[in-house]
């Protein structure tokens, strides 16, 4: 969206769970407040993917590009299972943003569809903005935003915004990689995590 000009029309937020704040701020999961807020809004998509993925990948940004926020030191398994990053909080906030794309109508899109299909994913995402569509810019939009290409973006550190640049030695594009849960959780944690998700 950045490269195609069509940022300044959006709003990119976690939706509160921002995971940036040392304190430890407590979560909010109001439901009835969201609700009465997102009303408001027109339109919105809604970012998901795989949550045992997604459990993975915020392992690593909370012990590698946060260490310095949270001091982390357990390993990955208790960390799936801790009372303020584990499942559970993620279990409530996909809870909550089901019952907010039903209600509202928002669309949703995939994390693995973008990794499928790109092209029809930011198609699909500008025209429910009615955005318009150069066909030539989107091409080359899709081709710098390829996982290989940020990487080297990031590591030259010359992207104008601080989230895709390496902090404390760690990379934010690290692997991008479908189903790379398997490769950092054991048996008993995915076992875990299926039946938190429902998977």
């Amino acid at each position: 969206m950045t490269q195609l000009d069509h940022d300044k029309g959006i709003r990119f937020h976690h939706d509160s769970f921002e995971f940036n704040d040392g304190t430890k701020p407590p979560h909010d999961f109001d439901i009835k407040r969201r609700l009465k807020e997102y009303s408001k809004v027109r339109k919105l998509v809604y970012l998901e993917r795989d949550p045992r993925d997604v459990m993975v990948s915020l392992y690593y940004q909370v012990t590698g590009r946060f260490k310095d926020f949270f001091h982390y030191e357990e390993d990955i398994s208790s960390f799936i299972r801790d009372e303020y990053f584990g499942a559970g909080n993620l279990m409530r906030f996909r809870d909550i943003w089901a019952t907010l794309c039903d209600r509202f109508d928002f669309l949703t899109v995939f994390y693995e569809d973008c990794h499928e299909d790109m092209e029809t994913v930011i198609r699909k995402i500008l025209t429910y903005y009615d955005f318009e569509i150069d066909p030539d810019a989107l091409g080359k939009a899709i081709m710098d935003a390829r996982f290989e290409n940020m990487k080297k973006v990031e590591e030259s550190e010359s992207f104008e915004h601080p989230w895709l640049r390496p902090r404390n030695q760690s990379p934010k594009v690290r692997r991008g990689k479908i189903g790379g849960y398997t490769d950092e959780l054991s048996a008993d944690d995915i076992a875990y995590l299926n039946d938190i998700f429902g998977l």
